[in-house]
C-alpha cells in the first residue's frame, strides 16, 4: 500500500460490514481489553482470579465481558462436575489470534509513540531560542 492508499472495506466483496462493525464495537467494550489482558497472562482462570487481577472491574462488568467473549468464541467456559462447581476461563484458538494482533497492536504503537517523542525533541532542539 502506498501513502496515499487506504484500506476501504467496502473495496472487499466478500467482507459482512455489519459483521465487521458488530465484532469491532464487542471486542472494544470498556473492560474487554484489560480482561483479555489478564487471561493471556495466566489460564485457565477462575471467575474471582480474574476479577482480582482486573482492578475496578464489577462482579457484572467482568461476567458480561466473559459472556460476550465466549459468544463470540473468543473465550471458553470449562464447568467441572465437582462439588462445589468449579468453573474456568481459557482462550480459544481464536482468542490466542486475536490477543497476538492486540501484542501487535501494541508494539506498533509504543514504536510510534516512541518515534513521536523523539520528533517532539528533535523539533524542542531545532526551534529552541537561542539568546
Amino acid at each position: 500500500m502506498t501513502k496515499l492508499e487506504t484500506l476501504n472495506l467496502t473495496d472487499v466483496p466478500s467482507v459482512d460490514h455489519t459483521d465487521v462493525s458488530a465484532t469491532l464495537n464487542d471486542l472494544t467494550k470498556r473492560w474487554t481489553l484489560p480482561v483479555l489482558q489478564s487471561l493471556g497472562a495466566k489460564e485457565p482462570a477462575r471467575f474471582n482470579e480474574l476479577k482480582r487481577r482486573i482492578t475496578g472491574i464489577s462482579a457484572t462488568s467482568l461476567s458480561g465481558r466473559l459472556a460476550g467473549l465466549e459468544k463470540r468464541g473468543i473465550v471458553e467456559r470449562m464447568v467441572y462436575p465437582e462439588t462445589p462447581p468449579r468453573v474456568e476461563y481459557i482462550m480459544t484458538k481464536k482468542g490466542w489470534e486475536f490477543y497476538n494482533l492486540l501484542n501487535g497492536f501494541a508494539d506498533w504503537a509504543a514504536k510510534w509513540e516512541q518515534e513521536n517523542v523523539s520528533h517532539q525533541e528533535v523539533n524542542q532542539f531545532n526551534f529552541r531560542q537561542v539568546n
